[in-house]
């Protein structure tokens, strides 16, 4: 039979490999905040049905501490039913922002950590994002509108870059770890109103990794290397 260790590490590459989706592309207004709920992961072959998405879960809080910084933090309850806590901590910074607030980059630096219950053998990531946004459909509104508090909420498509950091020299069954980084690719798109946010996201996963003769198998559409992830979000402000 398979020793914790074991276990927890199977699981948390499970959960690893199919992290949050981005969770605060631009940031929230001051003193602003927010709870987001996230579900989806890497597409896997299901045994005797079909590709599916691993539905891995994530709950984020995010606060606005000023207009171009929000901070967050999350926790994942599917790795808890595995018998992993896993959390991370991060934020959202404004590096630039065009004269019309139509489009503009953010970048979120964030820590990833998890312990199990079996042996308390913990693990730590730090996580580096970037992000490229644009409101595609904003409105300008007349004076009219303003007046009589009339708002209008343009939806969000965006794109990133990211790596997780490996910071373990070994990995399960004591073998060496031999890759440091693990990137990522994301485009998204985000429906807002004025209270709740909808987001849809797909994901390339560690395109510089072999997918083959792992614990399952990941559907990529980069073939034998990385995995393709898809997520969906719901965010509510207030």
């Amino acid at each position: 039979m398979m020793n914790n260790k074991i276990i927890f590490y199977i699981a948390l590459a499970l959960f690893l490999v199919g992290c949050a989706p981005s969770r605060f592309v631009v940031p929230l207004k001051y003193k602003e905040q927010a709870v987001q709920v996230n579900i989806g992961g890497p597409v896997i072959d299901v045994p005797n049905l079909m590709a599916l998405p691993i539905p891995l879960s994530a709950i984020t809080y995010g606060n606005g501490v000023s207009e171009k910084l929000t901070v967050f933090g999350s926790v994942y309850p599917t790795a808890l039913l595995f018998g992993t806590l896993q959390m991370d901590l991060g934020f959202t910074r404004m590096i630039w922002e065009s004269d019309n607030e139509n489009h503009g980059f953010t970048f979120t630096p964030a820590v990833n950590f998890a312990i199990d219950k079996f042996e308390y053998n913990g693990m730590f990531y730090p996580q580096l994002d970037a992000h490229y946004y644009w409101f595609y459909n904003r409105k300008y509104l007349s004076q009219d509108d303003i007046v009589v508090g009339r708002r209008h909420y343009p939806n969000l498509v965006y794109g990133g870059i990211g790596t997780w950091f490996e910071l373990n020299s070994l990995r399960a069954h004591e073998e060496i770890q031999p890759n440091v980084l693990l990137p990522n690719l994301q485009v998204g798109h985000e429906f807002v109103g004025a209270k709740w946010s909808f987001k849809t996201e797909l994901r390339f996963i560690a395109p510089n990794l072999d997918n083959q003769n792992k614990v399952v198998k990941y559907k990529s559409l980069t073939g034998d290397f990385g995995a393709t992830g898809v997520y969906f979000g719901v965010t509510k402000r207030f």
